[in-house]
Order: C-alpha cells, then sequence, then structure tokens
C-alpha cells in the first residue's frame, strides 16, 4: 500500500500485462525506502506525482506483492484512492506454486488512469438526491382557544404585505384596535367550521393533497405543508427537507391569482426561511395559475356538479373572489397607465396587468364561464372579505351587496363558488356558505348553494402536478 494520485478506479488485466516484472526482496527495500525519503523531503503532496499537492509530476509507483509466486493467469485489480493512499485488493483466479525468497510484482502508474491498457474506467454514478414540494397557503389557529386565534391574527395582520401601512401605525392598530376584540369574534366564526377531529379544514385538505401528491409522484420527491402563518409553517417544511437530504424544493402558492398580500407574502416568507439555513436550499416558485387549462378543467367539473350542463340546474352563478385594496392593483401597474380602478381594464391580460390580481380574477371568470359555457347573463363577478385596517378602498364590487341584489332581482337558486381558493376555509365556509346564505335568503332568495372548492380532489390532484410540470419540469430535476 503505497501513497497515490487521487480518483476511484477498477479495473480487470487478462494474463501478465506489459510492464510487470519479477524482483528482490532486496528491490523492494530500496524502492520503499527511496519513496519514503522523497515523500519526507518534500511534503504529502509530491510523494502522490501530479495528483499531490505541489504537483511536481513525480511518478510513483503502486506496487502489489503477490505472496504466492509463479505464473499469474488472471488478476482483478480494484482500488480506491483517497487522502493520497492507494488501497489495494486482489482477487480472482491465480495458479501458482509458491517459490521462496522471491514473488512477483505488478507495478501500475496512478496517473494516467485512461492510458492504462485493458483497464476498464468506471465512474460513479452522478447523485440524484430527492426534490421537496411545500405546498404554502396562509395558515389556520392551531385551536379554537382565544389565545391561539390571537397569535394567528397578530401574525396574519402584523404582515406588512396584508395591512400596508406604516410599521408603527400597523403596530398601534393592530395592538390596540383589532386584537383586544377580534380573535375572540373569529374564534366563534371559526367553530362553526371546525371538524372534532380533524381540526382546521385548510390544514387537513392540504394534508389529504399532500398524500395523494406523494402517491403519484413516488420515492423521489417529498411533499410537505408549509404554511405561512402558524404552524404547520415553511420553516418547519425546510427543516423536514434539510434533515431528509433534500436542496431541491418546489414552492407552490395555493393562489390561482396573484396578489402581494398572498402569493407575494408567501414568496417573502420563504425566502426569508431559507435564507437563515446555513446550506441554503435551491428554490423554484409556481407562478400563478389563473388561466392554466389544468385549474380551470378542474374547477369546472366541480362547479358543474352543483350547477348542471350549462348551468341550468341553478339561476344563477356568483364567481366571488377575495378581495384586496385598490391600491394594490395599482401598484402592480408598473407603466402607471394602464389601471383605471374598474373592470374595464381588465378585459384582457397586457403587459401593464399582467400581475393585477383583479384582472386576474376577470380572466378566470371569463374561462370558467366559457368552459361552462354560460351566458353572460348567468353569471357575475364580486368580491368578498374586505378588512378596513388594510385600507379604505377595496376593488368592487362587493359580494354581500351582490347577494342582496340577486336576490331583489329574482334569483331565488344562487350557486356562489370562490375560485380565488383552492382549499375551503373560513372565508368559503363561514363567510358565504352560513352568513352568506343567511343573507340571500333574508332578501328574498330560496337558497344559496356553496359550491366546494378544489380541495383534495383527484381532478385537482392531477391538474396541479400538470401545473408544476409546466412551471418546472420535473424529469430534470429528480
Amino acid at each position: 500500500c503505497f501513497p497515490g494520485g487521487v480518483g476511484r478506479w477498477t479495473g480487470r488485466v487478462e494474463g501478465e500485462r506489459p510492464g510487470s516484472w519479477e524482483c528482490s526482496s532486496f528491490l523492494i527495500f530500496v524502492s520503499c525506502f527511496w519513496e519514503a525519503w522523497r515523500w519526507l523531503g518534500r511534503g504529502l503532496g509530491s510523494f502522490g506525482g501530479r495528483a499531490g499537492r505541489r504537483g511536481r509530476g513525480n511518478r510513483s509507483f503502486v506496487l502489489f506483492f503477490l505472496l504466492a509466486g509463479g505464473e499469474v493467469s488472471t488478476i482483478e485489480m480494484a482500488g480506491f484512492v483517497s487522502g493520497g493512499s492507494v488501497l489495494a485488493t486482489r482477487r480472482g483466479g491465480i495458479s501458482a506454486a509458491p517459490r521462496r525468497g522471491r514473488g512477483k510484482f505488478y507495478a501500475t502508474t496512478a496517473t494516467p488512469v485512461e492510458s492504462i491498457p485493458g483497464l476498464e474506467v468506471v465512474s460513479p454514478e452522478p447523485f440524484r438526491g430527492k426534490t421537496g414540494i411545500a405546498l404554502m397557503n396562509i395558515g389556520s389557529p392551531a385551536s379554537l382557544e382565544v389565545k391561539d386565534v390571537r397569535e394567528y391574527l397578530r401574525q396574519f395582520l402584523g404582515d406588512g404585505r396584508v395591512v400596508d401601512l406604516n410599521p408603527i401605525l400597523r403596530w398601534i392598530v393592530l395592538n390596540l384596535f383589532i386584537l383586544p376584540s377580534r380573535p375572540k369574534e373569529s374564534a366563534e366564526a371559526y367553530s362553526s367550521i371546525w371538524d372534532e377531529d380533524r381540526g382546521s379544514p385548510l390544514i387537513y385538505h392540504t394534508e389529504d393533497l399532500a398524500v395523494k401528491l406523494r402517491e403519484r409522484l413516488g420515492e423521489g420527491f417529498m411533499v410537505e405543508l408549509g404554511m405561512q402563518y402558524c404552524e404547520p409553517n415553511i420553516a418547519g417544511a425546510f427543516e423536514k427537507f434539510r434533515s431528509n437530504g433534500v436542496d431541491r424544493i418546489v414552492i407552490v402558492p395555493m393562489y390561482p391569482q396573484y396578489a402581494s398580500s398572498a402569493t407575494g407574502a408567501a414568496v417573502e416568507i420563504a425566502y426569508k426561511a431559507a435564507a437563515k439555513i446555513y446550506n441554503t436550499p435551491y428554490l423554484h416558485v409556481v407562478p400563478a395559475f389563473f388561466d392554466h387549462p389544468a385549474y380551470l378543467r378542474a374547477y369546472a367539473e366541480t362547479i358543474r356538479e352543483t350547477i348542471g350542463q350549462r348551468g341550468t340546474k341553478v339561476d344563477h352563478l356568483l364567481m366571488s373572489f377575495h378581495g384586496t385594496p385598490e391600491q394594490h392593483c395599482f401598484n402592480t401597474d408598473e407603466t402607471g397607465l394602464h389601471c383605471k380602478g374598474d373592470s374595464s381594464c381588465c378585459k384582457q391580460i397586457v403587459q401593464a396587468n399582467r400581475n393585477c390580481y383583479r384582472a386576474q380574477c376577470y380572466e378566470t371568470a371569463r374561462k370558467l364561464a366559457a368552459t361552462l359555457e354560460l351566458a353572460e347573463d348567468k353569471y357575475t363577478v364580486a368580491f368578498q372579505s374586505r378588512l378596513s385596517a388594510a385600507g379604505k378602498e377595496w376593488i368592487k364590487p362587493y359580494t354581500d351587496a351582490v347577494i342582496e341584489e340577486l336576490a331583489e332581482k329574482g334569483v331565488k337558486r344562487l350557486a356562489c363558488c370562490i375560485p380565488s381558493f383552492t382549499t375551503d376555509c373560513l372565508e368559503t365556509l363561514e363567510e358565504i356558505g352560513i352568513r352568506g346564505k343567511e343573507d340571500f335568503i333574508a332578501a328574498g332568495g330560496d337558497d344559496l348553494l356553496l359550491i366546494p372548492c378544489l380541495n383534495s380532489s383527484d381532478s385537482f390532484a392531477d391538474g396541479l402536478l400538470d401545473i408544476i410540470r409546466d412551471s418546472c419540469p420535473l424529469d430534470t430535476i429528480i
């Protein structure tokens, strides 16, 4: 065993390779002494030849001493070089008769390996780790206790992308006007949709979706939940990925339309969490999929189950999107010329409004209506869930006002879908399914049918994989 070059090699040499010779024990001693003297004199690097630290180009011999002498018919050699040493093993069939006093040696140089006749160089397979997929959504309180709801609201409304105010003013509004009273009210609202066994619908529907994605993707992937606020958060998902050796992560914001307060906040939180990891992961973010055929196809299938072909089972379809302050739409217009503050500038997606939440919502509505074969007078677009602390003027029309107007116009059987959510939550189940229904009946309607979100349906699991693949071809990162 002698120090040699750095590398990994295996090979088979048939017969006696050119360059082999017999030598005496004295020659072995002289060779070893000379190499040891050079190594001590020049340092560890020079002893290994070109691969050594100093790279003087010396050629050292790896001597394989066969204790059994005689004629050798086949020798199979394997070596692994690490830290300046060659570890050699001898295998194969050897027909030999012992000889006293001398043996047969085979010698080869450590570099270049490729030049050795009959030696096959085998490169190790490149390392390919798993790919992580993080499903990001807004999050939910840990329980129905007021303290847990307060903590969720503190994180959610304390985000500068959600409540777009001066940090000092935001702290004052949050801690003096919102958190003292709102957590109790929100806890009561959550209790109306909370599952006794599984808790928050947003969490358990996302967990069920993750299970289906894992089944479809196989062993080369990890799928984890990463909520923006409260547990299970994105930092925890990154820690699970890290502990399993996953460096490549696909972030999937579960919002079809882009909004700074939703997708923007999710991406910022993910980047900040990733930046705190010593070996920072490699992130890819799936963009908004408001017009992706897989999303439209899956959601149209869900809507059709309630309204029937061409909406024949209901009088009208209301497409209610989550609201956002008008200023957020103005801010996405980098030209400062296109956005007019109403739907007139949202008739089609162009360069100036490509990131406008309202424009993307109207585009989703148009494409869903076309897929469902609905006439223009058979559906209405509106926006819900206003929060005055985040802005005075929110995009219109408002859902609660439209619900009452439709009842007053004679609509008796109203169906409502919420395309801005992929998972049912407080805003869908309680705000529309309970309070919205009560308001509609009080205004003269007979029934409001809440259409469920995509949740963990098979069509959405398949569609979401199509969306991810179109954004980031998975076969290139497996």
